[in-house]
């Protein structure tokens, strides 16, 4: 026994010495860090294993078509600043906003944006976040868990929104107010080392169950606000109303700035949907993206049950998604916008076996692209 009990310690604190804890100084992005991002929106080879320790990742099979690049600069320079006087950090978004932080011994938190709005419609919104929206947490080690409670409210007068979104309504209400409210659970479920294109790290994995209440009120006249949501569920094509749960794995590195990869998965937490992970190599920036011609991409195709339609590069607008079968009848249409860059996924169960023509409009009415979708049965 006095034999075995130095070994069986021995063996423990090897364990614990394999396992990382990450200090703000570690992984909070900072004032001058640039950070490079690419993402798989079709990984092939991509587990979820269950929680623990000690464990090899390997996502070596990752692969996207472009990088994006951003720079963390000094939250004074944003256009909005003067909105978000507690923010000291500006943090470009994915989709061409500007994110106001605040980063400090514990945690780094969004406390606002300026960009395009909750809903996808196309109208620019600066909104606060009230509680901030917590992203990373300081320091943070295996089994920690955190909770955060978030909110945000975007009032506009119903003349300010453009492209008479809410037409379909069967009120003509004088104001829309949208409201978000987020609950989140963070679980760090495991560690150990994650092979991705470029590198091996060793990491946390955060596990993050995000509840998600998006509600649209109108108001009309002199009556009070009032809760649309249904109505505006059964009236208008916009995905983004009501309660949804978003689940992500997240990898963390004491050696990166950017999430080594971040696993986006569905509801249930056992699928992989898409995967962002940290790329060494930029073929694109954010800055300098506009630059490059508009593609659109269709995978896979032929298309059984669902499919992806890809948009890159494309100048912030409204666009147009109109699918035509052979005889030219619209099968569907869908307003969306887009900033450059937009997944939408399409269920086309309800499809004919056969060929189909995408459209994709701006809000002019210029085409930007047409694409073959050939839809099969299994």
């Amino acid at each position: 026994m006095k034999q075995i009990l130095p070994l069986i310690l021995l063996l423990s604190t090897l364990i614990l010495g394999a396992q990382i804890t990450l200090q703000s100084s570690d992984y909070f992005p900072v004032v001058g860090d640039t950070l490079r991002t690419a993402t798989d929106t079709d990984p092939v080879g991509i587990d979820i294993t269950a929680p623990g320790g000690g464990q090899k990742w390997n996502f070596a099979s990752l692969q996207a078509g472009f990088s994006l690049e951003r720079i963390v600069e000094n939250a004074s320079v944003g256009d909005a600043s003067g909105s978000f006087p507690a923010a000291n950090i500006l943090f470009e978004q994915v989709d061409g906003g500007e994110g106001y932080y605040q980063s400090d011994a514990n945690t780094f938190s969004v406390v606002g944006f300026a960009g395009m709005d909750p809903l996808g419609q196309g109208f620019e919104v600066v909104a606060p976040f009230n509680p901030p929206y917590v992203e990373r947490w300081a320091p943070l080690a295996f089994f920690d868990q955190n909770t955060n409670e978030a909110a945000l409210t975007v009032s506009l007068a119903a003349d300010d929104i453009p492209g008479n979104i809410f037409d379909g309504l069967p009120i003509s209400p004088d104001s829309i107010r949208v409201r978000v409210a987020t609950e989140r659970i963070d679980l760090v479920d495991g560690w150990g080392s994650l092979v991705i294109p470029g590198g091996s790290y060793d990491v946390l994995r955060e596990k993050r169950t995000e509840y998600r209440d998006v509600r649209l009120d109108a108001k009309l006249g002199v009556l009070p606000w009032t809760d649309i949501t249904d109505i505006a569920l059964e009236f208008l094509p916009i995905d983004e109303l009501g309660t949804d749960t978003l689940v992500t794995y997240t990898f963390w590195s004491d050696t990166a700035k950017e999430a080594i990869a971040v696993i986006n998965a569905d509801p249930t937490g056992t699928l992989v949907e898409t995967v962002t992970f940290k790329s060494d190599e930029v073929i694109s920036s954010v800055q300098n993206v506009s630059e490059r011609e508009p593609e659109v991409y269709i995978y896979p195709n032929p298309a059984i049950v669902q499919t992806r339609i890809e948009f890159t590069n494309l100048p912030a607008d409204q666009y147009e998604l109109e699918i035509f079968d052979v005889a030219g009848r619209s099968v569907y249409d869908k307003s969306i916008y887009i900033n450059e860059y937009h997944l939408e996924t399409l269920n086309v169960i309800g499809f004919r076996k056969g060929v189909y023509l995408c459209v994709l409009r701006n809000r002019a009415g210029k085409k930007f692209a047409v694409r073959r979708l050939l839809v099969t049965t299994p």
